[in-house]
């Protein structure tokens, strides 16, 4: 009886050193050899008045499909324009504004794998 629980014990040993050995290789490739994705960069977000238009700077690693939103203070969407299909390099986008709006407000730019937003200020003079 003994006998057989150490050979169980033996080989449960040896399969989860296996099992250690192998998530650890797993995880070292993962970390050293396996490349990291870029994801779009948001350059800039400028409020042009006469006509009122957000300007938006993007730089996008690799071709892909953006879809702009503006939030207000509590990040609730306000607006939501169409959906751009953009090519790789630096790319400005042009979205009206509407009339009469003040304060600060959100701008939401997501991708298929990631969310950025950044705050901007309406002031009516």
């Amino acid at each position: 009886m003994i006998e057989s629980l150490r050979t169980a014990l033996l080989i449960t040993l040896a399969i989860l050193v296996a099992v250690i050995l192998y998530r650890r290789i797993k995880q070292y490739y993962r970390v050293h050899h396996m490349p990291i994705p870029r994801h779009m960069d948001l350059l800039a977000v400028e409020v042009m008045y006469h006509p009122p238009v957000l300007r938006v700077h993007i730089a996008m690693p690799a071709p892909g499909e953006v879809f702009p939103a503006m939030l207000n203070d509590a990040h609730v969407p306000l607006a939501k324009w169409p959906t751009e299909e953009l090519g790789q390099g630096t790319h400005v986008l042009e979205l009206p504004l509407q009339e009469g709006m003040e304060g600060h407000f959100f701008f939401e730019i997501a991708t298929a794998t990631q969310r950025t937003e950044r705050k901007f200020t309406v002031r009516q003079g």
